[in-house]
């Protein structure tokens, strides 16, 4: 049997690594080679899990464990990563890619332009022809060149030389109107590439209807340095500015990726712009996750014991209704209620204008905006928590209420004496995951008032953001798009609800030995 079976899993194993070692080829030619480098580990580790018989166990485990690393783990250290970073969109490109455009830059170094035009080869190369703008009896003509359309040449190849040719000479195959060479997306290869005439003077594309005479801008030095050929400037890189500066501290080219340190983390705690707003962002964060707790909690207790007493015809009735907001999806439930909640057309307003002739405001005022909050924030999550309580509350022998009734007690005291302490050691690790999920509770505020309003003097911050969508601002909705700083901030939360995961199971674990 082994016989049989050993083959079958070779072969299918061939059939899943090589396409796993072909792409893990394919991401080492991109230049990610830790990336390229760490999947060759996970690739090898597999194989040997599903072709060796002492690894047998792993077998099961392996997809699961590959799974957490790599959505859950990698992540996770990504994130950490770039929060020691000066990442943002002046600081896109890795130091590499910066420095090569740098080196791309030219400047013209005469006056001399030329036509060109492009001859199409049978083979799928093309001939170039220059033409002198002010001498068209100049004409000049490259060997066959291969073009891509629309993909750019990179920096370092190699100068194609012109000849020149008799100004009656056709040149051999297809001439492209320039039409043509817009439209195939021609000019864009030839951006890239160099050519020299008889005389070594080098000529590029100019705009895509001519050629000049160009140099490169910037010479590379043996220490790194560039050197400015029109001005002789050297510029150097600035690893803390995370740009190219020349000798007066001015930035030049586009800025890079570079490590920081702590930076982004002291950043917070001492730019007077980004300090207040996360300050009073982190305080309303913990105060929105207490109130909202608190809130659905006190309701579903009150709406359980209420629905409890038996003297209530209709019960089954009145708890199916009350459970209904549990059935509709969050998300519609907010946009109906942000409907609701217009301040000028709403159906909350319009109302209290009839009943009080009050109408707050809803979406302008910073209290009305967290009041707005709190209250759709308690209509989504008191349906869990009564359904939590009134199961707990039915687990309670009624015995114990008999008893209380027989000592002269009444419904108050059963709630505070007995009901509460029974049922809130067991709902203690169900009330601090209701934190953490509200701690992070994205969808709310993002869909209901997008943060706003907006803080006075807090720049993109918002009177109801939590940590969480203040990070998502920073990271994707500001000018700045500063994903270094919104890592940093994205780790403190991390820190702070694995802490209370970390609490939650110590609690969770105590009262299983109890």
């Amino acid at each position: 049997m082994s016989s049989t079976t050993l083959p079958v899993r070779q072969v299918l194993m061939a059939l899943v690594l090589l396409p796993a070692l072909y792409l893990d080829f394919a991401v080492y030619q991109a230049g990610n080679v830790w990336i390229a480098l760490a999947f060759l580990v996970v690739i090898a580790f597999g194989a040997y899990i599903y072709l060796r018989p002492e690894a047998y166990p792993f077998r099961y485990l392996f997809p699961g464990f590959l799974g957490f690393g790599l959505f859950v783990i990698f992540p996770l250290v990504y994130t950490v990563c770039i929060g020691f970073m000066k990442y943002s969109s002046q600081n896109l490109l890795p130091y590499d890619r910066a420095l090569e455009l740098l080196q791309q830059e030219t400047f013209l170094s005469g006056d001399v332009s030329y036509h060109y035009r492009l001859f199409a080869q049978d083979n799928g190369k093309y001939i170039l022809v220059l033409q002198d703008m002010k001498d068209p009896g100049r004409r000049f003509a490259s060997e066959p060149i291969e073009l891509k359309a629309g993909q750019q040449s990179g920096a370092s190849d190699a100068i194609t030389p012109l000849k020149p040719i008799d100004p009656n000479t056709q040149p051999p195959g297809k001439a492209l109107e320039m039409a043509q060479v817009t439209r195939e997306k021609l000019f864009i290869p030839m951006r890239g590439r160099r050519f020299s005439l008889p005389d070594r003077t080098l000529v590029s594309l100019e705009g895509l209807a001519r050629f000049a005479a160009r140099q490169r801008l910037y010479a590379l030095n043996p220490d790194g340095t560039l050197t400015n050929r029109k001005d002789g400037n050297v510029v150097h890189a600035d690893p803390q500015q995370g740009y190219f500066v020349n000798q007066k501290g001015e930035k030049v080219g586009v800025g890079f990726r570079t490590f920081t340190g702590f930076d982004n983390y002291t950043r917070i705690l001492s730019d007077p712009r980004i300090q207040g707003p996360f300050l009073r962002i982190f305080v309303w964060t913990i105060a929105f996750s207490i109130c909202s707790v608190l809130g659905t909690f006190a309701t579903g207790l009150l709406l359980a014991v209420v629905l409890e007493w038996k003297e209530i015809r209709l019960r089954k009735i009145y708890r199916t209704l009350l459970i209904l907001p549990y059935a509709v999806p969050a998300v519609l439930s907010i946009l109906i209620f942000k409907g609701l909640f217009n301040q000028e057309f709403g159906a909350v307003n319009a109302f209290l204008r009839g009943m009080v002739h009050f109408a707050p405001e809803w979406e302008t005022n910073p209290w009305g905006a967290r009041a707005m909050i709190l209250l759709v924030n308690v209509w989504l999550g008191y349906p869990y928590m009564m359904l939590i309580c009134t199961g707990m509350l039915q687990s309670i022998p009624s015995t114990i209420y008999e008893a209380s009734a027989i000592d002269g007690s009444n419904a108050i005291v059963d709630l505070f004496k007995i009901t509460l302490p029974l049922i809130l050691p067991p709902l203690f690790p169900i009330l601090i995951s209701s934190f953490a999920f509200n701690f992070n509770n994205f969808n709310l505020v993002y869909l209901l008032t997008a943060g706003g309003p907006k803080m006075v003097g807090g720049g993109i911050a918002g009177e109801t953001d939590l940590l969480v969508t203040y990070t998502f601002n920073l990271a994707f909705r500001d000018s700045g798009t500063n994903y270094g700083l919104a890592s940093a901030i994205a780790t403190i939360l991390f820190i702070m609800v694995g802490a209370l995961a970390w609490i939650n199971l110590r609690i969770g674990g105590r009262n299983v030995k109890m």
